[in-house]
């Protein structure tokens, strides 16, 4: 099936030492301005049965006055139990920003923090509020024996910040059977200033399906979608997708822009079986031809529901089928995703890309 996705367009994270870290204890330097800027989400408790997705507020910090900063490695940690990391550009407030959290140090920055512990109301769950906000980062990554990402981007191509911009930094986490956090929740990040001069900037791609049901009556549906690029070509160099436990494969194929069938599998460069520890393909040099673009694919399996009874899952069907169907939302155990996330260069405009 095809239906259309709602698309959010315009980095990350290996440590010293040689044994694994216990999940408790990463660390990550904290970084002198001259080589870049860290941030550090406070750590929190995760009760048993719970889901937390809290949003951070932080300004880009002015490291060498008010020229741009440009970032080419992004380092990340992740205490294990959490579902996603994301972090996007402030552009339209509507429900959710800046004003509405409660000051809090975000290590050595200063930032503000909006809870989000009530699923049903609190805007850091509503996706609509973040609709136009470009993806900077994200890693999906909390791996017990290795919690670091470190991506350092291709050679002379970074990410694009300025000097007071707000960043939302998004902290998913969960604390139930399918996915644990056994030692709260913990999160580092480290941007690393590029030293060179000109950078090719990097762009990013965030899209979504939202018309998902996968139903009692319909168990195993796949869901596809498309984004086109306009004239001039691009190089896509990391990706990942994101879904929920009814997830089976995730896979993204380059497009030419125009067919209607599937592409080959040679076309395919990304491909995920996982849904609590979705890898992300790093240092790829995927061209992509001017017009051309991306196809991706999202198969799930129906399942009973963890923790909770179908009665539950229906109440958040607004169809009101009555078939324990999962749709679109954050909440692992009532809901699904299929979410991409694309990183290329040069960057184009939000505007410019076309997905459906």
């Amino acid at each position: 099936m095809r239906f259309t996705p709602l698309l959010f367009a315009p980095l990350l994270a290996s440590c010293a030492g040689s044994e694994p870290p216990t999940p408790s204890d990463w660390t990550l330097d904290i970084l002198e301005a001259s080589a870049g800027f860290s941030l550090r989400v406070p750590a929190f408790e995760v009760p048993a049965g719970a889901e937390y997705q809290n949003c951070y507020f932080v300004q880009v910090p002015d490291l060498d006055a008010g020229k741009e900063v440009w970032v080419n490695r992004v380092h990340t940690a992740i205490n294990p139990g959490s579902h996603h990391l994301n972090v996007f550009r402030v552009k339209t407030v509507k429900e959710l920003g800046p004003a509405m959290g409660a000051a809090v140090k975000l290590g050595e920055l200063d930032g503000m923090a909006a809870e989000g512990k009530d699923q049903v109301t609190h805007p850091c769950w509503k996706s609509a509020n973040w609709s136009d906000w470009p993806l900077v980062a994200n890693s999906q990554n909390s791996n017990p024996n290795d919690p670091y990402t470190d991506w350092t981007l291709p050679t002379d191509v970074a990410i694009r910040m300025t000097p007071g911009e707000w960043l939302m930094i998004q902290v998913h986490y969960v604390n139930t059977t399918s996915q644990p956090t056994p030692n709260g929740a913990k999160v580092g990040i480290n941007f690393h200033r590029y030293s060179g001069a000109n950078p090719q900037e990097l762009g990013t791609l965030f899209a979504t399906q939202q018309s998902i049901r996968v139903c009692r009556s319909n168990p195993s549906p796949s869901y596809e979608g498309t984004c086109k690029f306009p004239s001039g070509s691009v190089t896509v160099t990391a990706a990942n997708g994101h879904f929920h436990r009814r997830g089976e494969k995730f896979t993204i194929s380059s497009w030419d822009g125009t067919s209607e069938t599937h592409p080959e599998t040679a076309a395919q460069f990304y491909e995920s079986k996982s849904w609590d520890e979705p890898p992300m393909t790093r240092d790829l040099s995927i061209a992509i031809p001017a017009g051309g673009g991306i196809w991706w694919d999202c198969q799930y399996k129906w399942r009973e529901p963890v923790g909770i009874s179908c009665d539950d899952v229906d109440k958040k069907d607004a169809s009101g089928a009555n078939d324990c169907c999962y749709t679109f939302g954050g909440n692992t155990e009532l809901s699904e995703h299929c979410n991409v996330f694309l990183y290329y260069w040069p960057k184009v405009e939000s505007t410019d890309v076309f997905c459906n």
